[in-house]
């Protein structure tokens, strides 16, 4: 009896065929992620120190940045569209991948113009660098619509795989770089930027086959697409500063060696956002265009699962972390013990505020979750200004915390706001565990939670 509730266990995560399964792909597919990228911190923090860390960083932040500010949230926009009017998908592939391409040459030249302000306080030959890595920005964006399209068909498989096999490559270069003993910080940026061209010309093959991509001839297509990835584009664009904000304003505000130590801490804090990347990647397209209820309902399963796991990863981490830094990274970055602290607790704040977002987009209000990225952003700079000079590092990890606790106090409240029903409660119920177990639930929305 057992192995038989172990077997239908199995085949329910495993099928591809229910949420419990996506989640279960794309969740592998993260610790790939978190760990490939915990596995190039440590090679390259060896190889080339805090300062070295620091001055990669700087150069491989601006032109990825400058690539996913500017995709005017069309990508999110071909999900919803493609959920809603399936047999358009090819020309909504067509106009997202287009636009895609275009957008990232736009992103090239307001790199060249904002790149030698951002980076004043570096050396010439980082600035240059971090120029000359402004041409990868179209084929940033184009990575990232290819993803976008494997989502929007459901197709947790394929985004699994080629979003996993990303940091594994990068993580091959880095070594044999390493290997070789040419692992500078340029060549590690030339990893980073450029190893994953193998899994994206596989990605294209995919994309074609699967949605034969064609001109758009219908306006109202691109109409729509437009308009709600313009209003998306806002909480992309937020979403994309106010993420990265404290790395953008402290690049030009303390050394380099004292960035390295608080991207190393980052590095180690990102772990736990491996179970919120795998729910959210699966909700939105589980739940777009559905009732408010069917929303709301399947939104706080997830949010009371992600909370709780994430919850129990943290501890753990702030217990070992301190550890992990002293024999992963060497003594070197013993400093970034009471930052990695602060930034595990804004982790797990950030990961819930995610989660719950994606209700607003499922039901087209994504202004809503501009919004929200707007709370954070204008809660994050003037704290960042006032408290990086006064305490560093330390003052940042302290100011990105309280902006993440203002986007969940933001977003939580906005609920009965804007979609007209209570929140979804936070706390973790005996039914939310039999449902994962059993596929079933006695929620007001059962076909869908039933799917998880």
């Amino acid at each position: 009896m057992a192995n038989e509730q172990t077997g239908s266990l199995r085949r329910r995560l495993f099928s591809g065929k229910s949420g419990a399964s996506s989640v279960s792909f794309v969740f592998i597919a993260n610790i790939l992620i978190q760990g490939g990228n915990f596995l190039c911190g440590i090679v390259t923090a060896r190889a080339i120190g805090p300062t070295g860390r620091g001055e990669l960083a700087a150069m491989i932040m601006w032109p990825q940045f400058f690539a996913y500010a500017l995709t005017l949230g069309i990508p999110v926009a071909s999900i919803y569209k493609i959920r809603e009017e399936p047999e358009k998908k090819g020309m909504v592939a067509g106009a997202t991948l287009l636009s895609s391409v275009l957008l990232g040459i736009v992103a090239i030249g307001v790199g060249l113009l904002l790149l030698p302000y951002a980076l004043h306080t570096y050396q010439h030959h980082v600035v240059h660098t971090a120029e000359w890595l402004l041409l990868v920005a179209p084929q940033a964006l184009l990575g990232l619509t290819l993803t976008v399209l494997a989502r929007s068909t459901e197709s947790f498989k394929t985004y699994s795989l080629f979003t996993g096999a990303q940091p594994v490559l990068i993580l091959l270069c880095l070594l044999v770089e390493w290997a070789f003993g040419v692992l500078t910080p340029t060549n590690a940026a030339i990893a980073y930027l450029m190893a994953n061209v193998p899994v994206m010309i596989i990605n294209i093959f995919w994309v074609w086959r699967t949605f034969r991509p064609e001109w758009p001839r219908d306006p109202r297509l691109l109409r729509d697409l437009l308009s709600y990835g313009l209003r998306a584009w806002g909480s992309d664009i937020l979403g994309t500063i106010a993420n990265q904000v404290d790395r953008l304003l402290i690049v030009g505000m303390v050394n380099p060696k004292s960035m390295g130590l608080y991207v190393v801490a980052q590095s180690v804090s990102n772990v736990l956002l491996v179970i919120p990347n795998a729910v959210t990647t699966v909700l939105l397209p589980k739940v777009a265009a559905r009732s408010t209820e069917e929303i709301v309902a399947f939104t706080g399963r997830a949010v009371r699962v992600t909370a709780a796991l994430m919850a129990a990863a943290s501890l753990t981490l702030i217990l070992l972390g301190p550890s992990i830094l002293h024999f992963a990274y060497s003594e070197r970055f013993d400093g970034a013990a009471p930052i990695l602290r602060l930034l595990l607790v804004e982790s797990v704040i950030d990961g819930v505020t995610s989660t719950l977002g994606q209700a607003f987009l499922a039901a087209s209000s994504p202004g809503t979750v501009a919004m929200l990225q707007g709370c954070g952003l204008l809660t994050a700079v003037p704290l960042l200004l006032l408290m990086v000079p006064r305490w560093g590092i330390m003052g940042a990890a302290i100011a990105f915390a309280l902006s993440t606790l203002a986007r969940f106090t933001f977003v939580y409240f906005s609920f009965q706001r804007r979609l007209g029903v209570k929140p979804p409660s936070l706390l973790l119920r005996r039914e939310d565990l039999r449902a994962l177990r059993r596929g079933r639930s006695r929620n007001p929305a059962p076909e869908i939670a039933s799917s998880l």
